[in-house]
């Protein structure tokens, strides 16, 4: 996606913030839990941290390491199809 298809997305996304239509987002945690979603006419998803650490393998609380949880969100993002909102706690990034 380019930063033009980008932007428009974002805007669809900030669009379905003032839709007649309540704006339901349901917490994805892994990719299957987002196509699920979607299949189920969700018109957009958010990711859950907690969900998405558990998910690979970590407790909640900045525990998964940032580039695993970069790579679920991509993963998430790459199969919905639909916007996908992402609210991180921080993860544990490497040191520099």
């Amino acid at each position: 996606m380019n930063r033009a298809e980008q932007a428009q997305q974002a805007e669809l996304f900030r669009n379905k913030h003032r839709g007649p239509r309540l704006l339901l987002l349901p917490n994805a945690w892994d990719a299957m839990s987002a196509r699920v979603f979607a299949a189920a006419g969700f018109d957009a998803i958010a990711t859950t941290s907690g969900g998405v650490a558990w998910s690979l393998g970590y407790a909640d609380g900045e525990q998964a390491p940032w580039d695993e949880v970069v790579a679920a969100t991509a993963r998430i993002v790459r199969v919905a199809r639909v916007p996908v909102t992402s609210r991180r706690a921080t993860a544990r990034r490497p040191m520099r």
